[in-house]
């Protein structure tokens, strides 16, 4: 019977860890939720936990501020503010969609700037075609990001080369 208890608690605690996907998944969520506090706060941002990731609904028409200020550290930049919330790009796979009711075209440049801010941040590896089967979101421009967790290869230590990210 001690046995036997000792097993199903080891069998809860393992289950209330959750695999280490869904650990990095929460810990991406926690990073977003605190790198878009403000964003949040102001209501211009919107940041949803996924089961393989979090998602980020950015609810304004301005993506990004365009104007003088916006280098002035008056004005947070809300792209920069997203990639900051990001674990290391090896681990994440983004997808950008709009759900607004702007025409098509206006949807497409939307898109597209987002993809070409994230290339410019050295993030084009990570960019994957969004799929229409998520979860639904607040119309805006939305940010998938998912977390792939690669297969741990047995190495660690320096000599190896370059180290690979890990899920926790």
């Amino acid at each position: 019977m001690y046995r036997a208890g000792i097993g199903l608690l080891s069998a809860i605690f393992l289950a209330a860890c959750g695999s280490p996907q869904q650990r990095t998944a929460r810990l991406l969520d926690q990073r977003l939720e605190a790198s878009l506090a403000a964003d949040v706060a102001a209501g211009t941002a919107v940041v949803q936990q996924l089961p393989d990731g979090a998602r980020v609904t950015l609810l304004s028409q301005s993506l990004f501020p365009n104007s003088p200020l916006a280098l002035d550290d008056k004005k947070t930049d809300i792209g920069a503010s997203v990639i900051e919330g990001l674990l290391d790009p090896r681990l994440m796979r983004v997808a950008v969609a709009d759900t607004t009711t702007l025409p098509e075209e206006q949807r497409q440049i939307r898109v597209q700037n987002v993809e070409k801010y994230f290339a410019e941040f050295g993030l084009a590896d990570t960019l994957r075609a969004s799929s229409s089967d998520a979860a639904p979101a607040p119309a805006g421009l939305t940010i998938s990001v998912g977390v792939y967790c690669p297969e741990y290869d047995g190495q660690a230590g320096d000599g190896s080369g370059p180290s690979n990210p890990v899920c926790e």
